[in-house]
């Protein structure tokens, strides 16, 4: 892929109505990659499977409805922060609610509009890409918090050996008593390995960081 081409978002739609599937993806289609199924056991398995943006969610449909399939959806740590949009026919008021109470994300009625549909569909990506925005950059700044605690930390514990050599060195460069001058240099190695094997540690972290 050239870096030039970009990644389309992706709509599943769910409708067990044909022309409705027809119609909602040549909207969609043009803007986003588009997935369509007609029954809710398919949406639930699509929905897993590819992880779409967007779902639009007929409500009346065979053997499972819509209420059951966002249910489904919700329960799953998979799918559950993937927001659902129903498309119904359905005009009383108390399934709206319903539908809302289970976690949908919006509500538009049959008949739709294809500049209704785009517009909510694409504020539903909006609002998507701005919550992943802060997750990131929540992310990001753990990450960078961690870093520095981490530095700090390995800075103070070089500080240790560092000043064992330099006692050791001021030590040894006044003892006349070469039992002593060899205590101090035995000291210095040890000390000087310890802070060689924090350096590597250092540089592998940083190496891991990139």
């Amino acid at each position: 892929m050239n870096n030039s081409e970009t990644v389309k978002n992706t709509v599943l739609i769910a409708d067990d109505d044909n022309m409705v599937i027809v119609a909602l993806t040549q909207m969609l289609s043009p803007e986003y990659t588009v997935y369509a199924v007609k029954n809710g056991k398919d949406t639930i398995e699509k929905a897993e499977q590819f992880l779409p943006d967007v779902i639009l969610l007929d409500i009346v449909m065979p053997e499972m409805d819509g209420f059951a399939v966002i249910a489904a959806l919700k329960s799953s740590e998979k799918t559950q922060n993937i927001p659902v949009i129903f498309i119904t026919g359905l005009s009383e008021s108390g399934d709206e609610e319903k539908g809302l109470a289970l976690g949908a994300a919006d509500y538009i009625a049959k008949p739709f509009s294809s500049d209704i549909v785009k517009l909510r569909v694409r504020n539903q990506i909006r609002m998507l890409n701005q919550t992943q925005l802060i997750i990131e950059k929540e992310v990001a700044e753990k990450s960078s918090k961690a870093r520095i605690e981490f530095l700090m930390s390995m800075s103070h514990e070089m500080l240790t050996p560092m000043n064992a050599i330099i006692g050791m060195t001021q030590i040894a460069k006044m003892a006349w008593n070469p039992a002593k001058t060899a205590d101090c240099l035995n000291e210095i190695d040890e000390a000087s390995k310890h802070l060689l094997a924090m350096i590597h540690d250092l540089l592998n972290a940083s190496d891991t960081d990139r």
